[in-house]
């Protein structure tokens, strides 16, 4: 079984070829709450999934993602925390966009991620 850190690897190997879904579907409890820097929430898994697929649908070009760092801490195997500090450039079609660096810290359970918070600057979105 791979290890927490080695599945946030995994999401961040996903992000860097565009696969902006497929983490979730592989790595993602059904209960899973998303939180956002601003303190916005989203709960549940196929609902997180939804909502990226509809932001995905403005996307005009992904120019990539850069992975400066992944860690983290398994207490016991499939428990602990992970974090990612990563870059990633797109061009929205509405002429925006949206090129954060952000950190993203995710809680794991039992091989699943179940809450994962995002820290980045949104005055620089």
């Amino acid at each position: 079984m791979a290890t927490i850190i080695e599945k946030t690897q995994a999401i961040m190997e996903q992000l860097q070829a565009g696969e902006f879904v497929k983490g979730m579907e592989d790595f993602y409890a059904d209960g899973v709450v998303i939180e956002e820097v601003t303190g916005a929430k989203t709960t549940g898994k196929a609902v997180v999934i939804e909502k990226e697929r509809k932001i995905l649908e403005g996307v005009a070009a992904f120019h990539g993602t850069t992975v400066r760092s992944v860690g983290g801490h398994e207490n016991s195997p499939g428990n602990g925390t992970t974090f990612a500090e990563y870059a990633i450039r797109v061009d929205m079609k509405d002429g925006s966009t949206f090129n954060p660096t952000q950190v993203q810290v995710m809680d794991w359970e039992d091989g699943l991620a179940t809450h994962v918070r995002f820290y980045y600057d949104p005055a620089k979105l």
